[in-house]
């Protein structure tokens, strides 16, 4: 299935960074404070795709019971993608391996800590980004709606 691109200029780009931006200027720092950024981010272009953000989805995998911070949906309600926010201060990769250790999805799944997001497809990492990088941001987001 073809995807047009995101740009780095969309307007949910440049709204996320607004977000960031004034979080930061209120010191707030911790995952709950920050991840609606993301996740307002992935509601808006995700809509574009026809697919819906839902936040704390319940699920079983594998017998588990896991709850991305966000599973979009398409318009069938066909799980096609997964986010998990993390803290700034945790360590991305060592936060990856345990949400995977629980069984989370790693089928098209985005990691991220407001500075670095990781990209998971097919069971394997894909796409490594700085969050300032807004041209990456786009690239990731579109290689997520591929």
């Amino acid at each position: 299935m073809h995807v047009s691109p995101i740009k780095p200029t969309h307007k949910a780009i440049q709204a996320y960074y607004d977000e960031l931006k004034n979080y930061g200027t209120q010191n707030v720092s911790h995952e709950t404070g920050l991840r609606s950024a993301f996740q307002n981010l992935l509601a808006v272009t995700g809509q574009e795709k026809h697919w819906t953000l839902i936040p704390e989805l319940s699920m079983k995998l594998g017998g588990k019971l896991v709850r991305p911070d966000g599973t979009l949906r398409d318009e069938w309600h066909l799980p096609r993608g997964y986010w998990e926010a993390k803290d700034t201060a945790d360590d991305l990769d060592a936060e990856i391996k345990k949400k995977a250790a629980k069984g989370y999805p790693l089928t098209n799944t985005i990691f991220e800590d407001t500075q670095n997001a990781i990209l998971y497809q097919n069971g394997s990492e894909t796409v490594r980004i700085p969050l300032t990088d807004r041209g990456k941001l786009a690239d990731l987001l579109t290689a997520f709606y591929s």
